[in-house]
């Protein structure tokens, strides 16, 4: 018998007490790779065992969603009465009990299916607030046919790709005087979807548990310009992007070819069919292969993913056509070329990277939009209200390598520019504060956990005594901005110390044999690669914080001086020099 993990398990029980309790549509909210075909496949599974003649739709938005929930389902119930009703999947079972449904087939043909006692609808998010589209005017005819009909969701994300929670109310358009082009008297008709959300669990709290892969980020340079362009139904105006975009892709590309070194695959996010088209030559002239995913080729969909899996393209560049609905777990890098406002799209983007797979660890993400300095980690993001304008003050990061008046360290979160003492964390910002996203807020980390990474502009190495008979060490100080990180790398020591040291001094290029004193390690600093950025954690001392990784810098020379340059300060040694 197949048992489901813990939050699946949560989420259905929490579903059946809603109703139990007398509630209406409830919502189920898991992240993307959280197996929400399995928790749908199983609350059919479970409501047939209890009500044996339940009619039940799974409606969805995209023909691959309505062919592998049915087969999840099937898996669960080979011989369960279950149909699909999909014009892209050539099927119409439109008296099956158990439907899985495309809106766009069954939108206006409840008349054909029948009476329907429960509606389940997957990736929730991609109904509008307007009433009046297929979604809307779907559930009208379920409820005028069936009023005592159900309605239940799932979604990686409870609010809606324009704004506001699945849990508002839906809008109908005013009817207009086709004399006056006016709106007639009268208030909008509300529609209201869902009641409540009934479960749900984060992103970041799935990662910790091993349920999901962590999504890391890193610094890009290349970034699409985004003075100047508008912003139209809430979300930037396609065609400025992608124009600005354009301009950028060749040394986009050329940055992401270097950070996905040895990465298995990648998926390439784009404005337009023309970003798109550009993206995947310029990656093919890197000498890797990608395919082309747009509502141009969509007839190619399915050939497209099974070479993808197959290993026939390393990449694919598209356009809205896999940003919800795709099952790639083997993916590890994303390409954020595009810029949205829409803190749904990007959640789901970056979804398609959190699927667990063998050999896979993390999933990187390159961000040349600054979707992420605007939005902040994904799993913070909180959806604006409808109604509550755009959110367009300029922000500014909360530091933390600065201290305040009050010699307090900052927490790293994106606040309103206005704010002169963060919500978060409580550090005071000097007076006249003007910081705005700058590059410095380009290293905003894809989720809240993620440790910060600070650009190093000068390294040291100084002998450092060993106290209480302990053996002496190499102090590494990284200058971070205005601000001195020590580290201590033990080469004298033994055990993991020792360890740890011979891993730092391999990976900054090192050779072996490894030195053994600190006398040593000077003596042979010009084999070193130079430090880029480190990795730091501020958990244990706000002050004095724990460098955690490193970014290793180009080879060391010394030829001309590099800014990075490696020197020894013989004249701070505490002990006898014996000549």
């Amino acid at each position: 018998m197949l048992e489901l993990r813990h939050y699946q398990r949560a989420a259905l029980d929490s579903l059946y007490a809603y109703w139990a309790e007398g509630g209406g549509n409830g919502l189920i909210v898991l992240p993307t790779g959280a197996g929400k075909a399995l928790v749908i496949a199983k609350l059919i599974e479970e409501l047939l065992s209890d009500y044996p003649d339940m009619r039940i739709l799974n409606v969805t938005h995209s023909a691959p969603l309505v062919g592998q929930n049915y087969q999840e389902f099937l898996g669960l119930l080979p011989f369960a009465p279950a149909g699909i009703y999909s014009a892209g999947l050539n099927r119409r079972d439109a008296k099956a009990q158990v439907l899985f449904c495309g809106i766009q087939s069954v939108w206006n043909k409840v008349e054909q299916i029948g009476d329907i006692d429960l509606v389940i609808v997957d990736e929730a998010h991609a109904i509008s607030r307007n009433a009046n589209t297929q979604y809307g005017k779907f559930f009208k005819d379920v409820r005028e046919r069936n009023p005592d009909s159900r309605t239940c969701g799932t979604t990686a994300t409870d609010y809606r790709m324009d704004s506001g929670r699945l849990t508002d109310d839906l809008d109908d358009e005013p009817v207009l005087d086709p004399e006056t082009g006016l709106p007639f008297a009268g208030a909008p008709v509300k529609f209201k979807l869902f009641d409540d959300v009934v479960y749900e669990i984060g992103i970041g709290e799935l990662i910790e548990q091993g349920f999901l892969t962590r999504l890391t980020s890193h610094r890009t340079t290349s970034k699409i310009d985004l003075k100047g362009i508008g912003s139209r139904g809430g979300e930037y105006i396609p065609g400025q992007v992608s124009e600005a975009a354009e301009r950028i892709i060749e040394a986009a590309i050329a940055e992401d070819m270097v950070l996905s070194e040895g990465r298995r695959a990648g998926l390439f996010f784009s404005t337009s069919k023309e970003n798109a088209n550009h993206v995947a030559e310029a990656i093919r002239r890197h000498g890797r292969t990608c395919a082309v995913l747009t509502s141009d080729n969509s007839h190619q969909t399915k050939e497209i993913f099974e070479g993808f899996k197959a290993g026939k393209y390393w990449a694919i560049s598209s356009v809205s056509m896999i940003t919800t609905g795709t099952n790639f777990p083997f993916v590890d890098f994303i390409s954020l070329i595009l810029s949205t406002k829409s803190p749904g799209k990007l959640v789901q983007i970056l979804g398609r990277g959190t699927r667990n797979c063998a050999g896979k660890d993390d999933c990187l993400i390159a961000d040349h939009g600054r979707n992420l300095a605007y939005h902040g980690p994904i799993d913070q993001i909180r959806p604006r209200e409808p109604g509550k304008g755009l959110g367009e003050q300029p922000k500014k990061l909360c530091p933390q390598d600065q201290l305040d008046v009050n010699g307090q360290c900052g927490c790293g979160e994106l606040i309103p520019i206005s704010i002169m003492t963060c919500q978060c964390c409580g550090y005071v910002f000097p007076p006249n504060e003007e910081e705005k996203i700058t590059a410095q807020a380009d290293t905003t980390p894809v989720l809240s956990t993620e440790k910060p990474w600070s650009v190093v502009t000068s390294r040291t190495f100084r002998h450092h005594p060993g106290k209480e008979g302990k053996p002496d060490s190499v102090k590494v100080t990284y200058m971070v901005g205005m601000k001195a990180i020590n580290e201590w790398i033990c080469c004298a020591h033994s055990g993991y110390p020792k360890t740890r040291a011979d891993r730092w001094w391999l990976a900054h290029g090192g050779q072996r044999p490894f030195p053994k004193t600190v006398l040593e390690f000077l003596e042979r600093q010009h084999e070193l690669d130079s430090t880029a950025e480190v990795q730091l954690d501020y958990a244990r001392n706000a002050k004095y914080p724990d460098v955690m990784a490193h970014r290793i810098g180009p080879a060391n020379d010394n030829v001309p001086p590099a800014a990075n340059d490696n020197r020894g300060y013989a004249e701070d040694w505490e002990a006898d020099i014996p000549f």
